[in-house]
């Protein structure tokens, strides 16, 4: 099943007892700063959690498969996340009812 941000601010304002618009905003304000600490810095860290970390794809040489047309994809940036111990530990658990 997927988590939409919806379902993580519902799933913290049932566990903090704060209302859901506060923590909407909340919500919002940690992904924005998570995006703004990831295009100046490139790395954040969250101990126990992970780390994101911005990484460099280099220009390259393509084919188009129609034309045989020889392009050159331009180098961009992608996020990538290695997941922390506890976070390892957590997913790999075993649970008593796998569905």
């Amino acid at each position: 099943m997927t988590s939409t941000k919806k379902d993580i601010v519902k799933e913290v304002a049932a566990r903090t007892g704060f209302d859901i618009s506060s923590v909407k905003e909340i919500v919002q304000t940690m992904f924005d700063a998570m995006c703004e600490g990831l295009s100046a810095d490139g790395n954040i860290e969250i101990r126990n959690f992970g780390i994101f970390k911005v990484k460099e794809t280099p220009a390259r040489n393509a084919r188009n498969p129609k034309t045989s047309e020889i392009i050159t994809v331009p180098a961009k940036k992608h996020i990538s996340f290695k997941p922390g111990q506890l976070m390892k530990e957590k997913i790999n658990e075993k649970r008593d009812n796998p569905f």
